[in-house]
């Protein structure tokens, strides 16, 4: 984490959790808005209108937005420096903790976090409902690099083969990324967290909607879940503002991507697919956690 973070652990920490408080967390780049968007609009009766008209990050603020602004970059993005000053509410969150700004929020709040669960409140999955998404790290790695390039714009220099280097060597914000998912995954029995992987979503939307629903004590009708899973479609949603949160209107690396599996296949060539073959089988060794678009025992066998 940056070195602000230090500072702000404790009190994130400490934070203190609602019953009626509705929590995603992901690592970054796994479908977070997607559920988002998902979770607001079932908790508030499919309330499209005001969800195109009030920003996300205004319905479902991130908790720890403020400890991932450097001391020095704080003046930077007051000057809107990077067109950052309006971007995923860090005009406010510079000059007010995220923290304060949702532990004084009025129920029932939701928020937002990539925090993996051992540095978040430890009565979380004992008093408030948490949804997790999970996703195959090498599409997270592709997709966290262009947001890198959209965040950063020309000091973002980088190539992806550099920023695949220091992905897989755990040295960017919220990594390990397995580290991050297992311990979701080693709870995912437990009545108040609710797991799933990106690619599910993917895969069957509704149906995906549907286990969200019965998780959150919600019903709503196939036409109402119909509309809902348009509204959802990542056309829809690259096309609204108030999700779809950019820099500015000009971006041409645009906050919400493709949403789709496997498009690390793309950006990888041979060396960089051993490595992640590496990397995964390394990592998952000895958990009980996989991913839906890669099996250990297949990866061994094919090295037999």
């Amino acid at each position: 984490m940056p070195g602000a973070f230090k500072k702000h652990a404790e009190a994130i920490y400490n934070f203190k959790v609602r019953p009626d408080d509705i929590w995603v967390i992901t690592f970054p780049r796994s479908g977070t808005t997607w559920t988002q968007e998902l979770v607001w609009l079932l908790e508030n009766d499919l309330d499209f209108k005001t969800a195109k008209e009030k920003p996300l990050y205004e319905r479902f603020p991130m908790l720890e937005i403020t400890s991932m602004v450097p001391d020095i970059a704080f003046s930077l993005i007051k000057a809107n420096f990077m067109n950052l000053g309006n971007f995923q509410g860090l005009d406010h969150a510079v000059r007010y903790p995220s923290w304060k700004s949702i532990d004084e929020a009025p129920s029932p709040r939701f928020i937002k976090t990539h925090l993996p669960l051992s540095l978040l409140p430890p009565k979380l999955l004992s008093t408030a409902k948490v949804i997790y998404v999970a996703r195959d790290p090498r599409d997270v790695a592709v997709s966290y690099y262009y947001l890198f390039k959209m965040v950063g714009k020309s000091l973002t220099r980088t190539t992806f083969d550099h920023f695949w280097e220091a992905f897989r060597k755990d040295l960017l914000p919220w990594t390990p990324i397995v580290a991050h998912t297992n311990e979701a995954w080693m709870q995912r029995h437990r009545s108040n967290l609710h797991f799933v992987f990106y690619e599910e979503l993917l895969k069957d939307l509704p149906s995906e909607i549907r286990k969200i629903c019965k998780f959150l004590h919600r019903d709503y009708s196939d036409e109402k879940l119909s509309q809902l899973a348009d509204h959802l479609s990542f056309d829809s949603l690259r096309k609204n503002k108030t999700v779809n949160n950019n820099t500015n209107e000009k971006d041409e690396v645009q906050f919400i991507r493709k949403g789709e599996a496997g498009g690390w296949k793309s950006h990888f060539d041979s060396s960089m697919e051993l490595q992640a073959e590496e990397f995964l089988s390394s990592r998952l060794r000895g958990l009980d956690l996989t991913y839906p678009s890669f099996s250990l025992d297949e990866t061994e066998f094919s090295h037999l």
